[in-house]
């Protein structure tokens, strides 16, 4: 009867783990569309402003080209944001592979704590440029609303 309490409560552990690693991916990604989108976005306003402006023959504010490389940018680092994620959940697998493969009755050792050290590593720099992209998109799109207000 013991035995299986602790069965049952190992395998709800294990499904919740589950759903939460599915959550924080689906919601990671969701994230990431969102980021992408807004910024292209604001790549493609300040271009379409600077080719208004240079049409009409007014001169093209340097704040606007820097408004327009803070959206570039952000993307940039967006796409080292995604490179570093993939890293994380790559030496996730090859930490539960070889969990999953070790012969207990062997007594062979896994040296799991060089696959945690690259896992911290890639989720520091990870959540790094995830920060660096969402400031960059941000002070793009205060930026290029200022400029608008104050040109317009």
């Amino acid at each position: 009867m013991e035995e299986n309490k602790l069965t049952k409560r190992e395998e709800y552990i294990k499904e919740f783990n589950k759903r939460n690693w599915d959550d924080f991916r689906a919601s990671h990604q969701r994230f990431d569309y969102l980021l992408v989108t807004f910024d292209g976005a604001g790549i493609y306003l300040s271009l379409e402003l600077m080719k208004f402006l240079s049409e009409n023959g007014k001169s093209i504010d340097v704040s606007l080209k820097v408004f327009g490389m803070c959206f570039a940018i952000s993307i940039m680092f967006n796409f080292l944001t995604q490179f570093c994620s993939f890293n994380v959940f790559h030496n996730l697998a090859m930490m539960e592979q070889a969990i999953a493969f070790t012969d207990e009755s062997k007594d062979e050792e896994i040296d799991l704590e060089k696959y945690n050290k690259k896992i911290k590593t890639y989720n520091f720099y990870s959540s790094l440029c995830m920060l660096i992209s969402i400031i960059l998109m941000i002070i793009g799109t205060i930026g290029l609303m200022t400029f608008m207000c104050i040109q317009f």
